[in-house]
């Protein structure tokens, strides 16, 4: 269990904070407790006088370091387990689902709230464990984040949560962001709730939400699917099972195979049929000849190879392929595969899970002549 002792000038923020919600429920069942100390009971001038101006010149107050040393002494003098002692500072380690999760596994935590330019660092260095900054942005003052701390560690805690499995099917709970969620009525305002959802088939139920998951993390959070324990963590999130095609990033984009793979079949897979179409002309690449329609679209699909990508890629003035791009050409050739013919240009956003914007961004000539060009694919319907 994590009990939290938080230090701050200004304690009142944390009034209707502590009394809503889960964490009052929590508190009032003991699953988790939260002190809140006033660092001014600490300062002991007519004023009660918590900061002064910084050595060496410059704008603001500094918070001196004997308040927050006595504070933090009286209640170390308690006894007790030893509290982790974290100042939250724009400068410290980024908070995360992972560091969280470290958080909770201690028994006390004492969250320490600077103010103002900061706190005098001789009181960091005498006293401080962790910095925690909660992202790359400035706040007033500690006291936010060390709610979000509270709530985000608390919330951890067996009995928190109504449903033990809450924590894990949202975002960042198995490394992913949280698929769409959808409740009633089933239609609203025209738009429909997907039907699979409707079906009552578990299992596919669960590998269209990890589908979506992993097209949003990509679309939104892209530098998460980095991660080298994601596919375990996905797959204790599906009870154990492993998807078929669990997500996996590499540093290097993979790119495209010049055959498919016989563990993998479906992925990036070559085929030999043509397009409706004759064959108008032969480019030719690296010394192979390659057919194309009048608008420069690969007639034999199983030519497909690295050397085609390469050669649209210059065309279309793409200077470096990134891992958006290849997970574009997988999602299209394997739409391809399994239906016989590209997807509809206005069927592109839910294909690959990238919004058309985005996609005119990495491909300038558009999902048809750019994208599905360069996957090796006929022109798809919708194009002009």
């Amino acid at each position: 269990m994590a009990d939290f002792a938080v230090l701050t000038l200004f304690p009142r923020l944390f009034d209707s904070f502590l009394a809503e919600s889960l964490l009052a429920k929590a508190i009032a069942k003991g699953l988790t407790a939260v002190e809140i100390i006033d660092v001014r009971d600490y300062c002991f001038d007519r004023h009660r006088t918590a900061d002064d101006r910084p050595y060496g010149g410059g704008p603001g107050m500094v918070i001196m370091a004997e308040p927050l040393a006595l504070a933090l002494e009286a209640l170390l003098a308690r006894g007790g387990p030893k509290p982790l002692v974290v100042h939250l500072t724009p400068s410290g380690r980024t908070l995360n689902q992972e560091l969280v999760r470290s958080l909770a596994k201690q028994e006390k935590i004492a969250l320490v709230c600077g103010r103002y330019e900061g706190i005098d660092q001789r009181f960091v260095d005498s006293f401080v464990d962790l910095e925690i900054s909660v992202g790359d942005y400035v706040l007033n003052g500690g006291e936010v984040p060390a709610m979000a701390i509270i709530e985000a560690t608390a919330r951890l805690l067996p009995g928190f949560m109504g449903h033990p499995g809450s924590t894990l099917d949202e975002s960042h709970g198995y490394g992913l962001l949280e698929h769409p969620l959808y409740t009633r009525p089933q239609v609203w305002r025209g738009q429909a709730v997907p039907d699979i959802l409707l079906s009552g088939n578990h299992a596919q139920i669960s590998a269209f939400r990890l589908s979506e998951a992993v097209a949003k993390t990509r679309l939104v959070r892209p530098e998460l699917l980095d991660n080298p324990n994601l596919v375990d963590q996905v797959a204790q999130a599906l009870d154990g099972k492993r998807p078929e095609k669990p997500p996996k990033a590499a540093k290097t984009p993979p790119g495209p195979k010049k055959a498919p793979t016989p563990d993998r079949p479906g992925r990036l897979a070559a085929t030999t049929a043509q397009s409706d179409g004759d064959v108008m002309s032969h480019k030719e690449i690296n010394g192979k000849a390659y057919p194309v329609d009048e608008e420069g679209f690969l007639l034999d699909h199983g030519l497909w190879d690295e050397d085609w990508v390469k050669r649209v890629s210059d065309e279309e003035e793409i200077e470096e392929m990134t891992e958006d791009h290849y997970a574009v050409l997988e999602s299209l050739r394997e739409y391809h595969v399994e239906h016989g013919v590209p997807p509809r240009v206005k069927d592109m956003t839910k294909v690959t899970g990238f919004k058309m914007k985005y996609i005119y961004e990495m491909f300038p000539s558009g999902p048809g002549k750019g994208a599905c060009k360069m996957a090796g694919l006929p022109k798809p319907e919708g194009c002009v």
